[in-house]
């Protein structure tokens, strides 16, 4: 048992010393989170609870100026399958503004907008918006990048 003991405590002394001798500062943690919300690219995930909770995922592509684009799949409630849905939009660091072209909803063919803040990596809480011809209906939605 003593053995095991020593054993474990010389890993834990190496581990810290390959890692520098030292766990990050707090400084180096708000480094990391805010490297994550400089950029909008890659996976993202957007859901909302209650009755008939929505889900989204899509992959987002910066280009230039600030504009975003992507593709990904809507999915409703119990609906089944998911819809493929198009993404456009703007990022201006911390706002990003987005529009889901696609969104099936309630048997409607709508359009979706959502604007927020992405200040945080635990994502953008906001209103979804949709309307198409005679539907509009709010959804409180979050959304994540993965």
């Amino acid at each position: 048992m003593r053995k095991m003991t020593i054993a474990a405590g010389a890993l834990v002394a190496l581990m810290i010393a390959s890692c520098g001798g030292s766990w990050p500062t707090e400084q180096d943690i708000n480094n990391s989170l805010s490297a994550k919300v400089q950029s909008v690219t890659g996976d993202w995930t957007g859901f909302s609870q209650g009755t008939n909770p929505v889900t989204l995922d899509f992959k987002l592509q910066e280009g230039s100026n600030g504009q975003v684009s992507g593709t990904g799949t809507w999915k409703e409630g119990n609906a089944s399958p998911a819809v493929p849905i198009t993404v456009s939009g703007t990022f201006q660091r911390p706002a990003l503004s987005l529009t889901f072209d696609g969104i099936v909803s309630e048997s409607h063919q709508v359009k979706g907008v959502a604007q927020g803040n992405y200040t945080t990596a635990g994502g953008i809480s906001t209103t979804l918006t949709l309307t198409g011809t005679g539907y509009t209906r709010d959804v409180a939605i979050v959304l994540i990048e993965k």
